[in-house]
C-alpha cells in the first residue's frame, strides 16, 4: 500500500500543484481542480491516522514532502490557497504533525529560505511578462 500511494503522489499530486502555482488563467483552475480532487483522495486515506502507514511515518509520507514542506511555500508566493485547514483538515493536519517531527524537521531547507526563492522566481516570470515600452 506505501507503494501505491507513494506512486500515486508523485504521478498524480505533484505536478498539479505545481503548475497550479505557476500558470495562469484557465490552465491554472484546471490545474487547482485536478489538486483539490486528489489531495481529497489523500485526505480520506489519512482519515483516522496520523500518518500514512498509520502512527509512524513511512515511504507515502515521505513521498508526500512536497505537499507538507515545498507546496505551502509555492501557494504563498502565487497567492493561491489549496492545503488549508478548511478545506482539507486532515491532509493540513499531517502535515504540522509531519514537519514538525524532529527527524524531518533536520532535513528540510528553512522555509524563509524557500520562499524567498520561490518569490524571486516569480518575480523574474513577472519580469519577462512586462510589456516593453
Amino acid at each position: 500500500m506505501a507503494r501505491f500511494w507513494a506512486t500515486f503522489i508523485d504521478e498524480k499530486c505533484i505536478l498539479p500543484l505545481w503548475m497550479s502555482c505557476w500558470t495562469e488563467g484557465d490552465a491554472q483552475q484546471n490545474f487547482m481542480m485536478q489538486s483539490k480532487e486528489n489531495l481529497s483522495i489523500l485526505e480520506g486515506e489519512l482519515k483516522g491516522k496520523k500518518f500514512f502507514g498509520g502512527n509512524a511515518i513511512g515511504l507515502a509520507d515521505i513521498a508526500a514532502i512536497f505537499i507538507a514542506h515545498w507546496a505551502g511555500v509555492l501557494q504563498e508566493v502565487a497567492g493561491i490557497s489549496l492545503v488549508n485547514e478548511e478545506k482539507h483538515p486532515v491532509l493540513f493536519k499531517w502535515t504540522e504533525e509531519f514537519v514538525s517531527s524532529d527527524i524531518v524537521m533536520e532535513c528540510l531547507p528553512a522555509r524563509e529560505r524557500l520562499l524567498a526563492v520561490f518569490q524571486a522566481k516569480k518575480e523574474t516570470m513577472l519580469a519577462t511578462k512586462a510589456p516593453a515600452y
